[in-house]
């Protein structure tokens, strides 16, 4: 998770890319800066410098995270060599499916579930505008005969979003969390025929 870049800067990409992985570690509250500054391998006062607190870091670190997946999966809905069921079952996998495979993936979301008195309402924000993505995609993509009046673009997305979010909660691996979603949508398209 930590080797995608989050700015222009080098420098303060390394920074926060390495804030990922100590947050992800310890958490907010058991976090210090000097951890953050060893990790990225500056001076506690030249990570001062670029961030006055950790809560300044704190926050760029998650919005770099939270953008970062929201634009993995909005590139995966945009590739038009893959099926609808293809791209749904990426696009949710570049949401989501990252937070499944190592304990410091696991740990980093639920950092990000928890972040309410450190984040406000950017979590909840980043979710609107995934399920607001994911819902556009689908009425924009979706196979003639699959939605209509008894299911929309956003009932569809509705219940994709909702259960790939238990689905990231309950999978053994990503694998494991993928073919859920494939399945979830081979049952919609019988039971919309």
């Amino acid at each position: 998770m930590s080797n995608v870049e989050f700015s222009d800067d080098p420098k303060r990409a390394r920074v926060l890319a390495a804030a990922v992985g100590v947050f992800g570690r310890y958490g907010f509250q058991k976090t210090s800066m000097e951890a953050v500054a060893k990790a990225a391998g500056i001076s506690r006062p030249g990570l001062y410098l670029m961030f006055p607190n950790k809560e300044q870091l704190y926050r760029a670190t998650m919005q770099g995270v939270m953008e970062r997946a929201q634009r993995a999966m909005e590139e995966r809905f945009a590739d038009q060599a893959l099926s609808f069921d293809e791209r749904i079952v990426e696009g949710l996998d570049a949401l989501m499916g990252t937070y499944i495979d190592t304990q410091v993936a696991r740990d980093l979301n639920e950092l990000l579930e928890n972040s309410e008195p450190q984040l406000g309402s950017m979590f909840h924000d980043y979710q609107e505008r995934a399920r607001s993505t994911l819902s556009a995609h689908i009425g924009a993509l979706a196979p003639p005969g699959l939605l209509d009046a008894e299911l929309t673009a956003d009932d569809l997305m509705d219940l994709l979003f909702s259960a790939a979010l238990t689905w990231k909660s309950t999978s053994a691996t990503r694998d494991d969390f993928r073919d859920r979603i494939r399945r979830a949508l081979r049952l919609i398209r019988r039971a919309a025929v």
